[in-house]
């Protein structure tokens, strides 16, 4: 005995026993474990194809016939699965006419083979769902559609079309396919066709507190026809809604009327009238250039239009927009967002037709909490990157100016002492003696100082503000003489041509009346901010940089702004084809047949 307790040999062997019967035990518990899971995820997979099956809006048989159909041919209920037991799947449906919602319920119980040996637990079960849904639940969009000059070029290199014209007849197409799939009518859609600013209808203006609003026809704050920029401060781009209560000057006519001028500033024989030809694009934009589109356009047509689930309202709308000025992405973004905010509900209850009484929706919607609530939603599409442009000052927007105009259309400038703006106190030249009325169109060529009093200009200054065949003649608003002319013109043809003390040089006479509205990088900074506060407000937002003139930074912005996955929110769309496509993606999406569950 004293030998054998001396003896080390196999001392191993009670712990080798011991550390046999610990593999065996966890071995088995994971054997036990991987085929209960792998029978739960076949479960889950063939309900979730079964689910997505029914939901279909496509099929004529009952979501239980269809769902109970896919685990026959699954397998799922043959004998060969021994000691697994897949229960009766329990199948719910919600179906109306633009909606399908299904749910399926489930066990799965797989009984052990380790387990047993070291407990009492015979088997592993655990339940299994799945839901799916397809249909357009209530939905609110904006377009808002890049009608910038721009959009006139080619829509790609192998095509005359234009860039418009694509749009049009994209934007149509999605407003077809959503509205289609709308038998339940209830998606609204939204119109904000944007340039340098958003043209929004008079009704809708008077909704806000607007200043600085146009005289017309001598008529004091009656506003422009069918042409009403509100210059929204920079303050709100933080946020979705906008007051209406907020004082916000509107945009000075000068920024988007373009006129006849003669390339002779000096001519006299025949010194052309004014003219205007266009005041379509309502919006800022360069004071010396700039597309014009002819007076007689409707200039409701770049309009902006409250949402409404009437399709041949909306492919009327959308049919009618014409392209030019400059580009403000951030004021489109601004409008769309402030128009599908819940604060904008007093503007439907006031101007909505009655398809959109009681929208816009409250904000926030989880698109996966799988809740019957609104999705709002934003397309923001582009051709172009922002660009800068100059704006009439407040004080030059309204109020007395020292410009008269007779009923033939031609000019008179008054230069006295008492005058509030600082050229206007300047000195008089020598040829006008005591006459405070410059009359541009009277000035000879040849007089290019007016330096005498035998000045052949002198004619040029009068006492009153006639002249021969000037008819009746009128003091205009400041509103109204951007109506008639452009800053270039009154510089150089009521200004420079007076050779009064200060007017000498255009430039520095130009930057008396206006200035740069917003630079580039600050409507960037602004539209990114716009694009954050919407998309935490719950709106969707898909974007579409369209063509080759969208310079990378343009679509960065695009980007940046669009929700996330960016492969589902953004498209880079090169030509016509590409937007096209752009378009129905989004018009598809919103009545996805997806998993919800």
């Amino acid at each position: 005995m004293r030998l054998f307790r001396s003896d080390e040999r196999g001392a191993m062997a009670f712990f080798m026993i011991f550390i046999f019967l610990l593999m065996i035990m966890f071995g088995g518990i994971a054997v036990d474990v991987m085929r209960f899971e792998t029978r739960r995820v076949a479960m889950q997979q063939t309900m979730d194809r079964a689910a997505l099956a029914a939901a279909s809006l496509t099929q004529t048989r009952t979501p239980t016939a269809i769902a109970n159909d896919w685990f026959a041919k699954a397998g799922l209920d043959s004998a060969d699965l021994k000691m697994v037991d897949f229960s009766d799947p329990t199948v719910s449906a919600e179906v109306d006419a633009g909606r399908r919602r299904v749910t399926i319920t489930s066990k799965v119980r797989s009984e052990n083979f380790f387990l047993t040996i070291f407990s009492n637990n015979e088997y592993l079960e655990g339940p299994t769902n799945s839901q799916a849904t397809q249909g357009v639940a209530n939905v609110e969009v904006i377009l808002a559609l890049d009608i910038t000059g721009s959009m006139s070029s080619p829509a790609s290199s192998s095509s005359s079309k234009k860039k418009i014209t694509a749009l049009r007849e994209s934007a149509i197409d999605f407003i077809t396919i959503v509205k289609e799939d709308d038998t339940q009518d209830t998606v609204s859609i939204g119109v904000v066709p944007y340039a340098s600013q958003v043209n929004l209808p008079a009704n809708l203006r008077a909704r806000f507190n607007a200043t600085r609003i146009s005289s017309w026809n001598g008529v004091a704050n009656a506003g422009v026809p069918a042409l009403n920029c509100i210059e929204v401060p920079t303050s709100t781009f933080p946020s979705t809604g906008l007051s209406t209560t907020l004082t916000m000057p509107l945009a000075a006519i000068a920024d988007f009327t373009a006129v006849t001028t003669s390339t002779n500033y000096l001519a006299n024989t025949g010194f052309p009238v004014v003219t205007v030809f266009g005041k379509s694009l309502c919006g800022h934009s360069p004071d010396t250039s700039g597309t014009t589109i002819d007076e007689s356009l409707d200039t409701t047509r770049n309009q902006v239009m409250l949402p409404t689930k009437t399709t041949a309202l909306l492919t009327d709308k959308i049919g009618k927009l014409v392209e030019g000025g400059n580009t403000s992405i951030a004021f489109g973004m601004r409008w769309a967002t402030a128009l599908l905010d819940e604060s904008a509900r007093p503007i439907y209850t006031a101007l909505g037709d009655a398809t959109v009484q009681g929208r816009p929706a409250d904000n926030v919607w989880d698109p996966n909490s799988g809740e019957e609530s609104t999705r709002k939603i934003i397309v923001l599409m582009t051709d172009g990157d922002h660009v800068a442009n100059n704006y009439i000052y407040d004080t030059y927007k309204t109020g007395l100016s020292p410009v008269y105009r007779g009923a033939d259309g031609r000019f008179a400038i008054r230069f006295w002492s008492a005058s509030t703006i600082a050229l206007n106190k300047g000195a008089r030249p020598t040829c006008a003696g005591t006459k405070e009325y410059f009359v541009p169109h009277l000035k000879p060529n040849s007089d290019t100082t007016c330096n005498s009093t035998t000045s052949a200009g002198r004619v040029a200054w009068v006492a009153t503000p006639t002249w021969t065949g000037s008819g009746v003649v009128t003091q205009l608003d400041w509103s109204e003489v951007w109506r008639y002319m452009r800053v270039d013109y009154l510089v150089r043809q009521l200004y420079m041509r007076s050779n009064v003390t200060g007017a000498t040089n255009s430039g520095t006479i130009s930057n008396i009346f206006r200035g740069t509205y917003l630079a580039a990088g600050t409507l960037d900074s602004l539209l990114q901010q716009n694009c954050t506060a919407a998309k935490a407000a719950g709106i969707e937002v898909y974007g579409i940089a369209f063509g080759s003139t969208v310079t990378a930074n343009g679509q960065t912005q695009i980007r940046n702004c669009s929700s996330e996955p960016k492969e589902t929110y953004y498209y880079m769309a090169g030509d016509n084809t590409g937007l096209t496509a752009a378009f129905h993606k989004i018009a598809e999406d919103i009545s996805e047949l997806r998993l919800t569950q």
